[in-house]
């Protein structure tokens, strides 16, 4: 009888993990375009650099949430499962970086062209 209450509460526990953890829903796709630094105007800096702040705040919610899910599920998890995950939250901090570092360059480059007129 104490063995069956033991694998109750354990399969209980296996069930109730996923109810706990929040739903993180799809990774941020909608990734900005940054324009063209040399050419763009004032105002499509402005936006670009509003649209890449808000899309980083998103990842931001993301990575949390996953990192939190991966903790909490984390020990029924092989450790390719673990790995592939990492390798791609890892994947989409990249990429966020990466859209970031092409904003300050358009920023950089509209600055230079306004300093040429």
């Amino acid at each position: 009888m104490k063995k069956l209450c033991v694998l109750l509460a354990g399969a209980a526990a296996i069930v109730a993990v996923p109810a706990q953890a929040k739903d993180c829903g799809p990774p941020p796709l909608d990734v900005p375009v940054v324009p063209a630094g040399a050419t763009a105007s004032a105002e499509d800096i402005r936006t670009a650099r509003n649209m890449v702040l808000s899309y980083s705040n998103k990842v931001d919610e993301f990575l949390g949430c996953m990192e939190n899910r991966t903790s909490k599920f984390a020990p029924y998890m092989t450790k390719e499962q673990i790995a592939r995950r990492q390798e791609d939250l890892n994947d989409l901090h990249n990429d966020r970086r990466d859209l970031q570092i092409q904003l300050n360059e358009a920023i950089r480059a509209y600055r230079r062209s306004q300093q040429s007129r």
